[in-house]
């Protein structure tokens, strides 16, 4: 850039887009500190602080491109994380868990219990009023001009292709769980509803309403708070690609920001350990009900647990050394085409015109109640409130847990997307997908048991692992669909794991995008690990209650995000605009 170029405007001089951006961060660091400044001593006048602003603009256009990004680097220093700290101690409370789950596992539960208890009777409202809030404001960013600004250099395309980006998404965000519950939980609500008459119409009505409603916009919803502020703090603001940078505008003062981040990031390291710990015993439990009903062998025992954990545990290691546009995206795109080749089987095999009519009445009953689903918590009704900790609830926390995992990775692969892509992509497809995917199975199964006649629902309603496995032994090839079933049940173990300990090794990496092969084994041994010995000693309810447990301040850290990611672009589109 020549010296002699002066002006105070420095989008006018730069034209290399990856420089544009540092400067761009640079000025919105100085800006926000120089009204931080402003705030806390009262003294600096609005003139004041454009003075200062056009000073340091013309000081940048006389940088050359290393002068800029030694300051840039400066910049994160100071706010960088006490990261080696959070790994070792993110570590050491994980191997705690497991020796107190060897040692004491029934006192344990009995903890976790009385504080899930707890949570669910006082803290039922904040969940359902957050997960709506998010959902709104989201909304609200991606139909604004918020909406048209790119994660990354303004001509920068994006990494994947849209079906890629789309299986991974939604394999590394509710693969594994939606297989688990695409059959049984329609059939619970059906069975027992939170209101109404069991197994009537209106019951078969609301069980497809309810179930979409925790598994759509509103669970897509916490995922996307979480990947829009890190995708938009990463590639725009050039900032470590950790929860704690998409909060960095939260706190005035900087010995208080150092801190407030080293917390949330550790906070975050243990809601994904706990929460993929969960969802792992539950794949594991499923994988063994498949084995055991199509082959016939017991391995829902300490001996079949070992083995498919280490069979999960072998294949993701290897996955995870092959790179992100590889193992991950390969396994992705693998899990989506046998997902909808057997959604499909099912979908022709069945009863294939009921399942239309219930696809499309399903998107009409889960609209019509949207709201009222949004906000209830009925104060009014004391067994409400029981179904709700069970289901609702349940969810959330779920979804709240998993979403530094899965905001990370979704944001991690979003690099060229519009922040409308971002929102839109991450809310509405996936919600679609589940839509159809329980019009399918739930849909069948309900079909069985108010047209057929076929009784599947008492089984799932005591193992609901078996739901999908029930489901397909009454069609059509069943040993080959089950087979099927299970192998995209360890397919997509196999992705949760590997994007998992993905995003924790970059987590206790230093945001690094291309963690250490070293990193990556020891958490997925750690997760593995801590998901077998629980699931071996009936632990799993003390994880579960660990994963409520972690997700309320994780809230916060949502919350904290939201404010901290509307504040630097409100700034961002105002700086544009003058």
């Amino acid at each position: 850039m020549p010296e002699e170029k002066k002006n105070t405007d420095p989008s006018k001089e730069i034209k290399n887009p990856e420089v544009q951006l540092e400067v761009d961060a640079m000025i919105e660091e100085y800006e926000i500190e120089l009204r931080r400044e402003a705030d806390l001593t009262q003294s600096k006048s609005f003139r004041e602080i454009e003075r200062k602003k056009k000073t340091f603009y013309q000081r940048i256009l006389e940088y050359e491109l290393e002068d800029i990004r030694r300051d840039v680097k400066e910049i994160e220093e100071e706010e960088e994380t006490i990261i080696g700290y959070n790994f070792w101690i993110s570590l050491g409370i994980s191997i705690l868990i497991i020796v107190l789950a060897l040692i004491a596992g029934d006192r344990l539960i009995e903890i976790s219990d009385s504080i899930s208890k707890f949570i669910t009777h006082n803290l039922n409202w904040f969940y359902v009023l957050i997960s709506s809030v998010f959902l709104i404001f989201l909304i609200y960013i991606a139909s604004s001009r918020f909406g048209q600004v790119v994660l990354g250099p303004p001509n920068e395309r994006p990494e994947f292709s849209d079906f890629s980006w789309y299986s991974m998404l939604f394999s590394a965000g509710m693969g594994v769980g939606i297989l688990f519950w695409g059959t049984a939980e329609p059939l619970h609500h059906f069975f027992s509803p939170p209101v109404g008459e069991s197994k009537s119409i209106l019951a078969a009505q609301n069980s497809m309403a309810i179930s979409v409603f925790h598994w759509g916009l509103h669970a897509w919803g916490i995922y996307t708070i979480c990947a829009v502020g890190v995708a938009y703090y990463g590639f725009r603001k050039r900032k470590k690609y950790l929860i704690s940078s998409s909060i960095i505008d939260f706190s005035a003062k900087r010995n208080t920001r150092k801190l407030t981040r080293s917390i949330v990031d550790l906070i975050s390291i243990l809601a994904v350990i706990f929460g993929v710990s969960t969802s792992l015993g539950m794949g594991i439990i499923q994988m063994s009900s498949g084995i055991e009903l199509i082959f016939g062998i017991n391995s829902a025992s300490t001996a079949g647990y070992i083995i498919i954990s280490v069979a999960v545990t072998a294949v993701f290691i290897v996955s995870s050394s092959t790179g992100l546009d590889k193992g991950i995206k390969i396994l992705s795109n693998t899990n989506i085409i046998v997902a909808i080749a057997l959604m499909l089987f099912v979908f022709f095999t069945g009863p294939t015109l009921f399942n239309i009519k219930v696809f499309v009445d399903s998107i009409g009953q889960y609209l019509s109640q949207i709201t009222l689903f949004s906000f209830k918590v009925d104060p009014y009704e004391p067994q409400f409130e029981e179904w709700m900790g069970n289901w609702t609830l349940s969810y959330f926390t779920w979804w709240i847990s998993w979403s530094p995992f899965v905001g990370i990775f979704i944001a991690r692969i979003s690099k060229g997307r519009t922040i409308r892509e971002l929102i839109f992509g991450c809310l509405l497809i996936p919600t679609i997908f589940s839509i159809f995917w329980f019009s399918v199975f739930g849909g069948s199964a309900i079909h069985m048991e108010m047209v057929e006649g076929v009784s599947i629902g008492d089984k799932i309603l005591k193992n609901a692992d078996l739901g999908t496995f029930l489901l397909l032994d009454q069609l059509p090839l069943s040993k080959i669909t089950s087979f099927i079933a299970v192998l995209l049940i360890f397919t997509f173990l196999v992705t949760s794991a590997d994007s998992a300990t993905f995003v924790i090794s970059m987590m206790t990496s230093k945001g690094d995008l291309d963690p250490s092969m070293k990193m990556k084994i020891i958490w997925g041994i750690v997760l593995a690990a801590l998901s077998l010995i629980l699931l071996l000693g009936g632990g799993l309810k003390a994880l579960q209650a660990a994963t409520l447990i972690f997700a309320f301040p994780f809230s916060i850290v949502l919350i904290m995000i939201a404010r901290s990611f509307y504040f630097r672009l409100s700034i961002q589109i105002k700086s544009k605009r003058k």
